[in-house]
């Protein structure tokens, strides 16, 4: 059966702790099995995106978040933070989530399998 699963991937005890190493309006990468996420930090709101733009797989780093849009650093290119939608293409996006277990990004992705 087909599904969607989504998969935790754990980045700290907590969100304050993850926080603690990473300085406002500053960004930082990450290695995961999928790719590399780019964290983006804008006071106290944090981002997680794929680190390369839709558009010609330029990374992403540099990037500007402006009005609810992040936006590619080499060609300007913009997605919306919450949907990743933008000039026809989309961004990976992935929901951050704390609970008492810890702080966690979130990967949903597709499954043949249902498992």
């Amino acid at each position: 059966m087909f599904s969607d699963k989504t998969k935790k991937y754990h980045l700290a005890d907590s969100k304050e702790e993850f926080l603690q190493n990473f300085p406002e309006n500053n960004e930082v990468t990450k290695n995961f099995p999928f790719g590399e996420v780019l964290f983006v930090r804008k006071e106290d709101e944090i981002y997680a995106f794929i680190n390369n733009c839709p558009h010609q797989g330029q990374k992403m780093q540099g990037c500007a978040i402006v009005d609810g849009r992040v936006i590619c650093p080499v060609h300007k290119y913009k997605f919306d933070v919450k949907t990743g939608r933008g000039h026809g293409l989309y961004l990976d996006f992935y929901p951050l989530e704390e609970n008492e277990d810890g702080f966690f990004l979130l990967r949903t992705y597709f499954s043949w399998f249902g498992e």
